[in-house]
């Protein structure tokens, strides 16, 4: 009987330790559970406002790059020609838009290169081989496709394309997606840089990549 009572007994602790496991078991897995989701919770919530920064970032970049090549040359040779007011002044050119089909002969690159990271482009060119000058406005998608370009005229620009003379100065200047490419004189690749800063509120130095002498 005893013996009967104590199996019994027996099988009454056994179930209830079964059943005690069982609600321990289920109460972590559903902290768990609830860690998980609260941890990919925090995730989520870092990317979308990391995703939310990155399109301010763009449509900050878009905005600031709403405006053309060819309106934003007019404004920097303006700007220059207003600083150089007590000398001759810069010559008198042209501004042409700058295509891929051109960009060999206007800034010494790769047509293709241009077409893919350059989303608009203006130069002024002096037609005339006897006086060596150009400035140049590149727009790009982004800073890291206006490294790229800079890279690429710095290395391509052939400052000897006027045939019988030199500029004294060739440089560029970056700042965010605008690249300015200036070539003449001391006086007029320094004033179209300064220039450049000022019609975009930058404040970049010029890199200068070639310093000429007059000659053929």
């Amino acid at each position: 009987m005893n013996k009967t009572k104590w199996s019994w007994t027996q099988k009454v602790m056994v179930t209830s330790y079964i059943i005690i496991a069982v609600m321990i078991f289920a109460g972590c897995g559903g902290n768990t559970e609830t860690e998980i989701e609260n941890e990919e919770g925090t995730e989520d919530g870092a990317c979308y406002y990391q995703f939310l920064a990155e399109n301010e970032e763009k449509e900050q970049d878009s905005n600031q790059t709403n405006v053309s090549a060819l309106e934003l040359l007019q404004n920097i040779i303006d700007e220059a020609n207003t600083e150089l007011e007590n000398g001759e002044g810069l010559p008198e050119v042209n501004i042409d838009a700058i295509t891929a089909e051109n960009s060999p002969a206007m800034l010494g690159m790769i047509a293709d290169d241009f077409a893919s990271f350059a989303q608009d482009g203006a130069a002024a060119v002096c037609e005339s081989d006897m006086i060596a000058f150009q400035a140049a406005v590149v727009i790009c998608r982004d800073v890291n496709d206006a490294a790229m370009i800079d890279k690429m005229i710095q290395e391509g620009f052939d400052p000897g394309k006027w045939v019988y003379v030199f500029p004294d100065r060739a440089l560029t200047v970056v700042s965010g997606p605008f690249i300015m490419l200036a070539v003449g004189s001391e006086a007029e690749a320094d004033a179209l840089a300064n220039a450049f800063n000022k019609a975009i509120g930058g404040s970049s130095g010029a890199a200068v990549f070639y310093e000429g002498e007059t000659g053929g």
